[in-house]
């Protein structure tokens, strides 16, 4: 179709993927510009179905639309839905195809035609419309919802608000303020605000309502600018449009809920008001129950005002001024009973009293549980007796502080400053007691007053010659200095000592300097040398720790620990080695260990752990410190504790000496290992095996006495293996194994420095042996020579065995019965050096 010029030509299509659908564009062909442009209805889940032009001007075009729903990948037209609109749009040569607004037809079906302002449409079926003759008409005509109430406008004013509608929709501000500034008709101005809220466009709005003269909706605009919602402000303008439906839909929109509320509130919807409270803004909700009270007090519907005051929770007070300011007092007298509330019955209370019904006044106070006011009444009634009934049974602060007040005006001073007490008002007892010379209940009274009366207090006690209460004040005032000036000038030592217990590093160094000396005058040298500490006189504590011998404790070696800086790192390092060494002369190894460390001494402090003895933390010491020096006298010490029947120390002594690659020490090591396996207990494969380790690690040594070692090493690792060669023929080839005992026997006496066995075993085995076969002359000349040799019988030969051969040979006494049990002279009572076991190492 054509529009009115005939420079612009409208289609309406079918889709190119599906002949049975419809496209949803709309497209338009520009004759002059010769472009085709459309406007897709899939935006607005819609597509065209039918179209016409306006009668006179060539840019408006107007679309009937029908909601779609997807299916697949097409648009299926809903026909059954019966979702019918009207979109109005501008065809532009630059700008394309501009919506301007969606119309919604009620009883109408089928476009016609369009001409400013009026739509034209087809009823529907069932639609009944007569024409002014009286005779049935099927057709309708709609205002355009820009021209609502501007039907009999002139074209001139038809023609600017068409401009003005367009310049709108294309973003031209200024042209479209231009089109209608000649306009001096106030309507047509509120038209185009109302245009400009529905476009969201406040801007022009304003210059809307400026030409409307309508001050508190421009007022409105500049208000508005401080809502962050655009929506919020739109509405908000809105409302002094009378546009209440459109403002409501916007905060809606922007989820405003507060404003909305408010705007029903002003609307009087105030059933809506509540429902959005509950739902959607119920911080507001007591609110709004509290301002639709007032509205229906204002109504003087007070039942419903009463239920909404409480629902607001301010029924306390504005129940009562309201029934009272109404003057209906039975009922409040009702109401008040009826809702047992104490908040209620004070009031009722306080109105009987303002009557002068006392007894009853003070009946409701006492079921309020308000027993000051119970109290006040009785004492205005000058009943005493059973205001203090009432105080000492309820024990109420506030009562009792209130007694207390009548009894001191009536110079009942005694039971005053007792109710005083009991409502810990101590300052007023305080005050009651110095006045009457009570020095007796003063100091505990102060005591548990605030600072400034336990100072006041303690004035008045030193002025009495009370020094020991005054000092006691003086410091749970915080007044240490004048505490202590009483201390000195009255010699109370037990006090002075209370206070400088309490001294701490954040105290006057001033009052612990003169602590300090005032101990150390009187020869209490360990309270001066803390307080020095605090005042971080820590040379001079150590002095006298040092002179006096005073224990240095971690806390005070902690307290005396300088933090770490550069510009004191090596004073620092001094005074640790100083506090490390005094507490090292005192025996507290570890907290020496502990400073010599932080000091960057390891050595010393190595040395002061080994002093303690503790096992468990010279390891730990040992492992984080990774130094060779600490290494070797960490497995230096651990060789003196019993490591061959604890594997773990064994292991211990093994890796420190590796880890400090003391090839020397860790050969010798392993030397004395195989010599206690033979000593301790003649397991002389095993010292095989240690001293082949031993060959290992002395290979690695750079020793100058290396290969001389290493010689004498192999000799005896050779005589060793002889021997257990020796032990394993005797059970397969005796023969052999008794020729191989005969050599080392022969051989042990030329060569007694490189010897690596015990001659006592080579003993045993041959005694053992010939005694097996019977070859007791044999066994008897061998033990003969073992005696001669002075080696003690009992760590070789089993008693039995001895007495047996003696026996055979016709020894009447054996050498058991002459010379012990153990068959010679005990070990521990020859040196060790008279037993031919030689090691040269």
């Amino acid at each position: 179709r054509c529009n009115c010029n005939g420079t612009k030509v409208s289609i309406i299509a079918n889709s190119a993927t599906n002949g049975t659908l419809r496209d949803p564009r709309f497209f338009v062909y520009d004759s002059d510009s010769d472009m085709l442009s459309f406007y897709d209805f899939r935006i607005d889940k819609c597509s065209p179905e039918n179209h016409a032009w306006d009668g006179e001007d060539p840019r408006l075009v107007a679309c009937e639309t029908m909601a779609v729903g997807a299916k697949g990948s097409e648009f299926v037209a809903r026909r059954d839905d019966n979702i019918y609109n009207i979109a109005t749009l501008f065809a532009t040569p630059n700008d394309g195809i501009l919506l301007q607004e969606f119309h919604r037809p009620k009883q109408q079906q089928g476009l016609l035609g369009l001409h400013t302002p009026f739509l034209y449409f087809l009823l529907k079926p069932g639609s009944k419309r007569t024409r002014e003759d009286g005779r049935p008409c099927n057709l309708e005509r709609s205002t355009m919802r820009d021209f609502q109430g501007l039907e009999d406008v002139d074209d001139k004013t038809r023609k600017a608000l068409i401009d003005f509608s367009f310049q709108l929709a294309v973003g031209k501000m200024d042209e479209a303020y231009k089109a209608v500034k000649q306009i001096k008709n106030s309507s047509v101005w509120e038209n185009m605000a109302q245009i400009c809220i529905k476009t969201k466009r406040l801007d022009v709005a304003e210059h809307c309502l400026g030409n409307m003269q309508h001050a508190r909706g421009a007022r409105a605009v500049r208000e508005a600018a401080s809502l962050e919602e655009l929506d919020a402000r739109v509405a908000t303008v809105a409302i002094h449009l009378d546009m209440i439906e459109e403002a409501t839909n916007l905060f809606i929109s922007c989820e405003r809920y507060d404003l909305l509320n408010k705007l029903y509130q002003a609307s009087g919807e105030w059933e809506r008001a509540l429902e959005v409270a509950e739902k959607h803004d119920r911080i507001h909700l007591r609110a709004t129950h509290y301002a639709y009270a007032k509205q229906l007090e204002v109504l003087q519907n007070f039942e419903d005002a009463i239920r909404e005051y409480e629902l607001s929770n301010t029924h306390f007070f504005e129940v009562p001024r309201m029934l009272f300011e109404t003057n209906q007092i039975e009922e409040l007298r009702k109401y008040i009973e009826k809702s047992n509330e104490p908040k209620l019955t004070k009031w009722w209370a306080r109105y009987n009293e303002s009557l002068g019904q006392f007894d009853e006044a003070r009946n409701h106070y006492e079921a309020a549980g308000d027993y000051l006011s119970v109290v006040r009444l009785l004492c205005f009634q000058n009943d005493l007796e059973s205001a203090r009934a009432i105080v000492n049974e309820t024990n109420d602060p506030a009562a009792a502080f209130h007694l207390g007040r009548q009894m001191e005006a009536q110079g009942i001073v005694k039971e005053a400053v007792m109710f005083y007490s009991r409502s810990k008002r101590f300052s007023h007892a305080v005050r009651l007691a110095r006045k009457h010379g009570m020095n007796r209940e003063l100091m505990n009274l102060a005591l548990q007053s605030t600072p400034r009366v336990m100072i006041d207090t303690a004035n008045y006690l030193s002025q009495q010659g009370e020094y020991g209460k005054a000092v006691q004040l003086y410091q749970r005032g915080g007044c240490q200095g004048r505490a202590l000036d009483i201390c000195f000038k009255g010699n109370l030592f037990e006090e002075l000592e209370l206070i400088a217990d309490e001294l701490n590093t954040d105290s006057d160094p001033s009052l612990l300097q003169r602590c300090a000396d005032f101990f150390m005058d009187n020869q209490q040298y360990a309270r001066a040398s803390h307080l020095f500490v605090l005042s971080k006189q820590y040379l001079r504590a150590l002095e006298l720790c040092e002179e006096y011998d005073i224990p240095v404790s971690e806390e005070m070696a902690e307290a005396m620990t300088p933090e770490k800086t550069k510009t004191n790192a090596e004073e620092r390092a001094n005074l640790l080695r100083r506090i490390a060494k005094c507490a090292r002369n005192q025996g507290q190894y570890h907290l020496a260990c502990k400073k010599y460390t932080q000091a960057g001494d390891k050595d010393k402090a190595m040395k002061a752990l080994l002093k303690s003895g503790d096992t468990e933390k010279i390891i730990f010491f040992v492992n984080v410190s990774r130094q060779r020096e600490i290494y070797m006298m960490g497995a230096n010490y651990l060789q003196t504790l019993d490591w061959h029947n604890d594997p773990e120390i064994m292991k211990n002594i093994i890796a420190f000496y590796s880890k400090a690659k003391a090839t020397d020490s860790l050969a010798a090591f392993y030397e004395a290992c195989a010599q206690i396996e033979i000593d301790e207990y003649s397991d002389y494969e095993k010292a095989v095996q240690a001293m082949r380790e031993a060959l290992k690690y002395l290979s690695k040594s750079r020793g100058l006495d290396k290969e001389e070692r290493l010689d004498s090493l192999n000799r005896r690792i050779a005589l060793t293996e002889k021997f257990v060669q020796a032990r394993g023929l005797m059970a397969s080839n005796p023969q052999s194994g008794v020729s191989i005992c005969n050599e080392l026997l022969s051989e042990a006496p030329q060569d007694m420095q490189e010897a690596s066995i015990r001659i006592g075993d080579v003993f045993a085995v041959l005694v053992e042996y010939w005694h097996s076969q019977g070859e007791t002359e044999q066994a008897f000349r061998l033990v003969e020579q073992m005696k001669q040799r002075g080696i003690i019988l009992g760590p070789y030969l089993e008693a039995a065995t001895v007495q047996q051969i003696y026996r055979a040979m016709g020894r009447s006494t054996t050498p058991l019965d002459e010379e012990g049990d153990n068959g010679g002279i005990d070990d521990e009572d020859i040196p060790m050096d008279e037993e031919e076991v030689v090691d040269d190492d």
